[in-house]
């Protein structure tokens, strides 16, 4: 017993250690956008705040800033469309891909992971030639159809295996019930279905959220640019007198993410652990 007891401690001790080598980077700047800049960029740092400010914050977020806000309303319009639009399509296509057997379906499946192949810099020209065919260049949708194409196929090929681990027999239940194709896949499946549908949703809006380069290619203005290509613009210019400012746009670039992830994390850890209880 007492040896269980010393590895359980051991365990929970290398976990702790772990956790404050993860979080000392993210906890020093969320220090540091408190302190002014006569203290950031003093030769003697410490984690006491002498002289609180929220200064930082006003600059990030305001005119004489990079204006934050505008661009961080881009990028979670963009970012949850591309989830949504992910979700749904994954959803109705891994269903279909899972349940019915048609002739050449392992060959649309292997179409599809060979579609996450050709993105980037390869792409870029083509791209950049569409959106300004359609008259989309600086706009939100591009990205939105950017994304989509990054992020579906993904979504398509996880949600089929997710829906081939839940039992046919559901559904056959359902449809002696009297329930539609639809109904049954809206009302029984779906429920079951839901830590992946989650997951691939997250992982979509992450991808959009991190996405610098087609962000600054096809954008141009704060009607449509995101937080990455703001953040990267007032390095080059204006962020070399205002450090702090820059820590604290950081910050707020983060918190969305960690929001999600608080919020979401029992079906994220329900879609890791699905595997083994309904196989």
């Amino acid at each position: 017993m007492k040896e269980a007891y010393s590895q359980t401690m051991f365990k929970y001790a290398c976990l702790v250690l772990l956790m404050i080598f993860t979080l000392f980077p993210f906890l020093w700047l969320l220090d540091t956008t408190f302190k002014t800049n006569e203290t950031i960029f003093s030769s003697k740092q410490t984690w006491w705040i002498s002289s609180f400010t929220l200064e930082h914050y006003s600059w990030a977020l305001g005119e004489k800033g990079i204006q934050l806000g505008k661009l961080l309303a881009n990028s979670i319009w963009v970012c949850t469309i591309t989830a949504l639009l992910t979700g749904t399509i994954s959803c109705i296509s891994g269903y279909g891909l899972a349940r019915y057997k048609v002739p050449g379906i392992r060959l649309v499946i292997v179409l599809i992971v060979l579609a996450q192949m050709i993105q980037g810099p390869l792409i870029m020209v083509p791209w950049y030639k569409m959106a300004a065919a359609f008259s989309l260049l600086n706009t939100k949708t591009i990205l939105v159809l950017i994304y989509g194409t990054m992020t579906i196929p993904v979504g398509v090929w996880i949600m089929s295996g997710f829906f081939r681990t839940i039992p046919a027999e559901l559904e056959e239940a359902a449809a002696i019930d009297g329930a539609s194709r639809w109904k049954t896949l809206f009302v029984v499946i779906i429920p079951l279905a839901l830590p992946g549908l989650v997951a691939i949703s997250l992982y979509s809006f992450i991808l959009g959220w991190n996405d610098y380069q087609y962000s600054l290619i096809l954008t141009n203005s704060l009607t449509s640019k995101t937080v990455q290509v703001g953040i990267a613009e007032v390095m080059e210019s204006m962020g070399a007198t205002n450090w702090g400012g820059i820590l604290a746009s950081g910050v707020i670039i983060i918190l969305p993410i960690i929001v999600i992830f608080a919020i979401i994390q029992k079906f994220l850890i329900e879609g890791m652990t699905a595997g083994s209880v309904k196989g």
